[in-house]
């Protein structure tokens, strides 16, 4: 947003073009070389300018809310956070990944010898999964989803992207991909008697930019559990 400090150049610039083109155009000459009142033509330019001043004025405090109370996200942090999650879970290690990254917990009484993985529908499961084995039989399956940050134009949107859900009956364990979140967006560009002079870029040159954070399900299972699953389930064990 503007600051009146950044105002004053623009309306210096456009107080003296109008001093100036006001004095060039108080008269004008026909074709038979008789000088004639160009009130029209004042009155014109005067309008334009009236409208300049308006706009510069006005348009900074009608921005209406911006992304501020987005977090900032910047894509390369959010990389280097998937792979410090990634690498992490498969060296067995996913207790050195900070709480913020916990989205969600399950856990499963189980006691059955077999547990078949299962996707809800029939689009692929995204998310990574990891398994570790425990050292004792004690019939729980304990299941932790991470997920580090997601941004659009650099602001971080995970508080509005849903988790990933786990329903088990039976001996199946079905898997869900996250419900899709409907996200508006609205650009706010300067108009152009504005963007003429401060050079800002005009609504079609604007460009927008999405990313998806790593995304891991981490299971604890009994030690001699038989994990069975389907191709488009994709499992890591963790020595």
């Amino acid at each position: 947003m503007m600051n009146i400090g950044s105002l004053l150049p623009i309306l210096f610039i456009l107080v003296i073009i109008s001093i100036f083109t006001a004095k060039g155009i108080r008269r004008t000459v026909n074709n038979k070389g008789k000088s004639v009142s160009s009130s029209w033509a004042r009155r014109i330019f005067g309008g334009y300018i009236s409208l300049l001043l308006i706009c510069t004025i006005v348009v900074p405090f009608i921005n209406g809310k911006d992304m501020t109370d987005l977090k900032k996200a910047p894509i390369d942090a959010i990389e280097k956070e998937g792979a410090t999650l990634f690498d992490a879970a498969a060296a067995g290690k996913i207790n050195t990944i900070g709480r913020n990254s916990i989205e969600k917990k399950w856990d499963f009484e189980y006691r059955e010898p077999k547990l078949n993985l299962s996707v809800g529908t029939e689009e692929f499961f995204a998310t990574q999964i990891f398994v570790e084995r425990k050292k004792t039989n004690d019939d729980k399956i304990e299941a932790v989803y991470y997920r580090t940050r997601s941004s659009v134009n650099d602001m971080d949107i995970s508080k509005v992207i849903n988790p990933i859900r786990l329903t088990l009956a039976g001996d199946i364990l079905t898997l869900h991909n996250s419900k899709k979140a409907k996200l508006n967006f609205s650009i706010f560009n300067q108009i152009f008697p504005v963007t003429q002079f401060t050079g800002e870029p005009s609504l079609f040159q604007h460009q927008s930019s999405f990313y998806e954070g790593q995304s891991i399900l981490y299971l604890r299972i009994p030690k001699d559990l038989e994990l069975n699953s389907k191709s488009e389930v994709n499992i890591q064990f963790v020595e």
